[in-house]
């Protein structure tokens, strides 16, 4: 009796394990956005976050992230959008690993990545 209770509970744990990794991995949500302008660095570009945080809490799969809202600067904006008051949904990720650089009197904003425009893929 006792052998069938550790076999089921191992079942139970497999059963568990599995439907854990069949889950696709989450993609950040997808953020309207309009183009400012040109950063303080060549290739830069300044991007203003709409306030969209509504739209974006009923949708499974996807995470808002700490983007809220505000301003952000990119280096991957693709070509078509790169003129002030362009406005494109894209899926947004903190890039940590370098940003422009600026001196001391222009204000940083912090730097993004675009991983996708919604509806085509941006790498």
């Amino acid at each position: 009796m006792k052998s069938l209770l550790y076999i089921a509970l191992l079942y139970l744990c497999l059963a568990l394990l599995a439907m854990g990794c069949t889950k696709s991995a989450p993609v950040p949500a997808c953020k309207a956005v309009e183009v400012v302008g040109q950063d303080c660095e060549q290739g830069w570009y300044l991007l203003k976050l709409e306030d969209d945080t509504d739209e974006a809490e009923g949708k499974s799969g996807t995470y808002v992230g700490q983007l809220q809202g505000g301003y952000v600067t990119t280096d991957n904006l693709p070509e078509q959008f790169r003129r002030a008051g362009a406005k494109v949904s894209v899926r947004l990720e903190l890039n940590g690993s370098y940003g422009p650089t600026c001196v001391s009197t222009a204000m940083l904003y912090p730097a993004v990545r675009i991983v996708a425009v919604c509806g085509e893929d941006v790498r």
